[in-house]
């Protein structure tokens, strides 16, 4: 949390320098370091196939976290790799009475979002001196915490378990570069999941065949602030 105030203290002081006392070439090359936060939704849909009805939840919530990357930026278009560590306090309970692919249930069930790591690439162009826009696109894998009690055909069972999920995220932003230390931007991504691994009374598993049942996706709008070095 100290290295997070120091960084926006840093950034607050480079916007607060006039202008004209500014180079504006060069402003989108090099390493920068960022922190962000926004708002985060997390949507799961399950087909007809396993409930007898397409069903769909969503949940938002805060995220927050730091990236880091390198651009370089040739005649006005820039090419970057960029990779983040993210957070999120998003949780989802929901209930279920009724058959569940053959067997009376009772259960109800909840899921904690965690950490999201992301790694990808952005291609950008200028608009002027000072602004930019960009497309993104990279391999994103989050953890969740699961958890269900209820019964089933009448025996009673609790679990817990952690799952991470692979996937897509593609991205489009906006940034402005205050000097060629100091930057801002608006970001909104689309995370796509598509296989995953469960971990339960220490053992592993690959749960990818849920994504043949239903779909896992995460909508994220992000501000960032960063210095570019």
């Amino acid at each position: 949390m100290r290295e997070f105030s120091a960084l926006l203290a840093s950034l607050a002081a480079m916007a607060a320098t006039p202008a004209i006392a500014q180079d504006t070439s060069g402003n989108f090359d090099g390493f920068h370091v960022e922190a962000v936060a926004g708002y985060d939704i997390v949507e799961i849909s399950i087909d007809e196939d396993v409930f007898g009805e397409t069903l769909s939840d969503d949940q938002g919530g805060f995220a927050y976290g730091v990236a880091a990357g390198y651009d370089v930026s040739i005649g006005g278009t820039l090419l970057g790799v960029e990779i983040e560590y993210a957070d999120s306090g998003i949780g989802i309970e929901d209930s279920y009475v009724g058959d569940l692919l053959g067997s009376e249930v009772d259960i109800a069930a909840s899921l904690d979002a965690g950490r999201d790591l992301y790694a990808g690439i952005r291609l950008g162009g200028q608009l002027s001196d000072r602004s930019l826009v960009y497309v993104k696109a990279g391999y994103t894998n989050a953890r969740a915490k699961f958890s269900m009690t209820g019964t089933v055909d009448g025996e009673t069972f609790a679990d817990s378990a952690s799952a991470t999920f692979d996937g897509l995220r593609l991205g489009v932003g906006s940034e402005f570069a205050f000097s060629k230390n100091a930057f801002a931007k608006v970001e909104y991504r689309l995370s796509m999941y598509g296989d995953g691994e469960a971990e339960m009374d220490g053992e592993n598993a690959d749960i990818g065949e849920i994504f043949e049942y239903g779909d896992l996706n995460r909508h994220q709008i992000v501000l960032g602030l960063g210095m570019r070095f």
